[in-house]
């Protein structure tokens, strides 16, 4: 079977999502580091024009997204399951939810000037300004929560996860890991990683 290969960069929530169930799997990979911003001129010519990190090489094949990334990964390797059957089809909705609405909320509050220091320690102030015109391309009509809402719905997604878990269980839904733990993992990682502190209020 051809190398799997993962075109990625470090600080990157969805490749370190996709990190995480290649080390599941115990299955080795080449790495190919991509660059954070535009122009990606490389990129684009491989993928036919997809610039989102990450993607996966196979062989002459590329993959986009994470959501096929892992169908193809498990569907070439399915021991053991990332979509373990007892897991029901519980685990997809809160996998969408967790690539979606957990993580737009989560990017906004790491991203607060605190975070941003963090993850842009030693920075010049134009890499800075490039990353942030880049983003806002990206996700342009988005509306972007403030810091304030951000926080306060993170509260209440974290008190939703905990609930899943406070008999227990070490997984979000049962004794194995499904693919929502790992969309859970990747949208709190960034935050995890600058060591914000978010207490509930008193």
């Amino acid at each position: 079977m051809p190398d799997i290969i993962l075109h990625h960069y470090d600080t990157s929530p969805f490749s370190e999502k996709f990190r995480l169930v290649l080390g599941l799997k115990g299955l080795a990979w080449r790495s190919v580091k991509v660059p954070r911003i535009m122009p990606k001129p490389d990129v684009l010519a491989l993928t036919g024009g997809y610039r989102r990190t990450p993607f996966l090489q196979i062989g002459a094949d590329v993959y986009c997204d994470t959501a096929l990334m892992c169908r193809v990964v498990d569907t070439l390797h399915p021991n053991p399951p990332l979509y373990p059957q007892a897991a029901s089809p519980l685990q997809h909705v809160l996998a969408q939810w967790a690539d979606s609405a957990l993580f737009w909320t989560a990017v906004p509050f790491t991203m607060q000037p605190a975070g941003a220091a963090f993850i842009f320690e030693g920075a010049a102030p134009e890499v800075v300004k490039a990353f942030a015109v880049d983003r806002a391309a990206m996700t342009q009509g988005m509306r972007r929560a403030t810091t304030a809402d951000s926080r306060a719905h993170l509260v209440t997604y974290l008190s939703w996860l905990d609930g899943l878990l406070e008999d227990g269980r070490p997984f979000l839904l049962g004794a194995q890991p499904c693919i929502a733990d790992f969309s859970v993992v990747q949208s709190l990682w960034s935050s995890q990683l600058i060591a914000v502190p978010l207490q509930k209020p008193p």
